[in-house]
């Protein structure tokens, strides 16, 4: 093997090597094969009687209380992910919203 460092198409001639073979994990099992050209369609997933059901809860507009984190672990650090909550939208950056009330 040469002493030059390996390039990125010699990685992906390395990778052609390993995933060229047949292996039968990487296969369609085939009770999930279909023949060639086969359309199907998407069927009702439950009847009409109990979709009323789901009406009602989506008519319950309250959401679930959750407690503040500092009442289940007080002092706990403040998620680095979260956005800045004193930080402007972005939608009012994008139309042209400087922060100023006075206008």
């Amino acid at each position: 093997m040469p002493d030059y460092p390996k390039t990125e198409g010699d990685q992906a001639y390395e990778r052609y090597q390993l995933l060229g073979d047949y292996r039968a994990e990487n296969d369609i099992p085939d009770d999930d094969l279909l023949p060639h050209d086969t359309r199907i369609t998407q069927s009702l997933s439950e009847p009409a009687e109990e979709v009323s059901d789901t009406d009602e809860l989506q008519m319950e507009d309250s959401l679930p209380d959750v407690p503040d984190a500092d009442e289940i672990q007080p002092g706990s650090p403040v998620d680095q992910a979260a956005p800045d909550p004193d930080a402007m939208h972005g939608t009012d950056l994008l139309n042209g919203f400087d922060g100023d009330e006075t206008e």
